[in-house]
């Protein structure tokens, strides 16, 4: 069981050791690991409180283990009004439906590899739709790593896949919109 709360940029480092745990667990082998290590470098988090400073929109909460503070942070989303990835290099500008907040993005959901099937993904992803619906985003998008459709975690919460982005070279691509359930909307609380 873990407590969702708010992050901050004192949590920086320990954001970043998710992240590179998480990225380590899940490409290994996928991905080589001099790619993985030199993107996810540890530097003290560095880029995680650079994110704090320069993108003053985004959200971030974190998963603790409840009643074991010692634990440390073991996953975290970040989140906000969605952003121009497309058509701006990082950090990334809002895009006309982030800046007039009709949109809502994730932008990163991170669980360490010992927490993955523990509800911990499952329960940031609740908090981000109830803070996104608290905050009338009523519509998300949810792109997995390099821009790929969403994985079975995000769909098996009763998220639906739909709608389409156009890519630089104006290809259409598919990429998942996520329609929040009625039972969503109704019952929004909490961080």
């Amino acid at each position: 069981m873990v407590v969702i709360r708010a992050g901050s940029a004192a949590d920086a480092a320990q954001i970043a050791e998710v992240q590179r745990d998480s990225w380590f667990g899940a490409y290994a082998g996928i991905i080589a690991d001099e790619i993985i290590d030199r993107v996810t470098a540890l530097d003290g988090g560095a880029r995680v409180r650079q994110s704090f400073r320069t993108r003053p929109w985004q959200r971030m909460i974190v998963a603790v283990p409840d009643g074991e503070d010692a634990a440390g942070i073991v996953g975290y989303a970040a989140f906000g009004p969605e952003t121009d990835v497309l058509g701006a290099p990082w950090p990334h500008p809002l895009s006309t439906d982030g800046e007039e907040r009709r949109v809502a993005e994730l932008y990163a959901l991170y669980v360490r590899p010992a927490w993955w099937s523990t509800g911990t993904g499952r329960a940031l992803m609740d908090r981000v739709l109830a803070r996104s619906v608290a905050a009338r985003l009523l519509v998300h998008h949810v792109v997995g790593a390099a821009g790929q459709p969403a994985r079975p975690p995000f769909l098996r919460a009763g998220r639906v896949r739909a709608g389409r982005r156009q890519q630089r070279a104006h290809r259409p691509r598919q990429c998942p919109r996520v329609a929040l359930p009625p039972a969503a909307i109704t019952s929004a609380s909490g961080n």
